[in-house]
């Protein structure tokens, strides 16, 4: 089977699970319009932003007349195609789809997330929300969602946590390829306790409030050192990650994300926010749920038992290994990809 994925990766997923598609036998490329700071491997970048503005589209219908007849199955991510407006999902729709192609449309986030139904599920204030993702028009939203669902064969969310925006869609969760990922563990220093934190954005993470937590914890005379991870190449980040005692993600959104996914795949034990509407998704996450309010009390706790903080480390590893496993993900995908090219839609 020959598959594209494209034209975003996000946190390196497309080609986390691109890999693991060839591991199993498959041609799985990664094509992306342009690379980003993280530097996620991929096959072909376009760019895109190396042309001018007036050009783009027409760089875009070259790469497309490309790649259309060269794969079976396309595997679009972050509400994204290749065409703009998503011009080419009509084109796979009715064309293509005759000619044996398949579309899938992988939503990752805020491409999907409706701020509305948003409040619902996280601690972030409604205004801060607007100032963070795009398309502040819900409806103007649900309809674009809803216009993409009906062209493409399927359409899949990343995690449970995303299903209340696209309802009808598939969940098929992130994947980490944890054989490439070390166990070391955690408790085992006997001085400062090192506590890493990487947000990608400091509002929706809760930043502020960890700091200050952290900063009060070291006041009262805690054994603690913060180490803020951004704007580093993914796998500079992760030698940063293995020197860590304890990983704080997301206190204010949840559930978990690849950050506190490698994390856990290293052996270090996690806290961060796992909305209660929703902790039902997730049975034997060790991850500690943590809020503003409880991560003063929960974080103290880890940094004075060493032992709970190894015990959480196995616990981690092993839920990644169980849930997370990138070829399991990629069977996963592939199956249904063959389901999609052997029925009529």
């Amino acid at each position: 089977m020959r598959i594209l994925h494209a034209p975003k990766n996000v946190a390196g997923q497309a080609s986390m699970i691109s890999r693991a598609q060839r591991k199993l036998g498959h041609t799985s490329d990664v094509m992306v319009f342009n690379q980003n700071r993280f530097n996620f491997e991929c096959d072909i970048n376009v760019g895109l932003d190396e042309y001018r503005a007036a050009f783009r589209p027409f760089i875009k219908l070259k790469h497309f007349l490309r790649v259309v007849r060269r794969y079976d199955v396309f595997h679009f991510h972050y509400g994204t195609s290749l065409l703009p407006w998503n011009l080419d999902l009509y084109y796979f729709a009715t064309i293509g789809r005759k000619l044996g192609k398949r579309a899938i449309m992988h939503y990752w986030g805020s491409d999907v997330i409706q701020i509305d139904l948003a409040k619902k599920y996280t601690l972030i204030p409604e205004a801060t929300l607007r100032e963070i993702f795009p398309m502040n028009d819900d409806e103007k939203k649900r309809k674009k969602i809803e216009r993409t669902n009906s062209l493409v064969d399927l359409s899949i969310v990343g995690d449970y946590s995303l299903l209340p925006f696209s309802p009808n869609s598939l969940v098929v969760r992130q994947a980490i390829d944890h054989h490439a990922i070390p166990f070391i563990g955690a408790g085992e220093g006997d001085g400062v306790v090192r506590v890493v934190h990487a947000p990608t954005n400091r509002d929706i993470k809760g930043t502020s409030q960890i700091i200050k937590v952290i900063d009060r914890l070291r006041s009262e005379g805690m054994p603690l050192e913060l180490v803020l991870v951004e704007n580093l190449p993914h796998d500079e980040a992760m030698e940063v990650y293995k020197t860590a005692e304890i990983a704080v993600d997301d206190i204010l959104q949840g559930p978990y994300g690849i950050f506190a996914m490698e994390c856990m795949a290293l052996g270090k034990p996690v806290l961060g926010r796992i909305d209660p509407s929703l902790s039902h998704y997730y049975p034997g996450l060790p991850i500690i749920s943590t809020t503003p309010e409880t991560l003063h009390h929960e974080l103290m706790q880890l940094v004075v038992d060493k032992q709970r903080r190894r015990d959480l480390g196995i616990k981690g590893r092993e839920y990644i290994e169980k849930n997370h496993d990138s070829e399991m993900i990629a069977a996963q995908l592939v199956s249904l990809y063959e389901s999609l090219l052997r029925a009529r839609r």
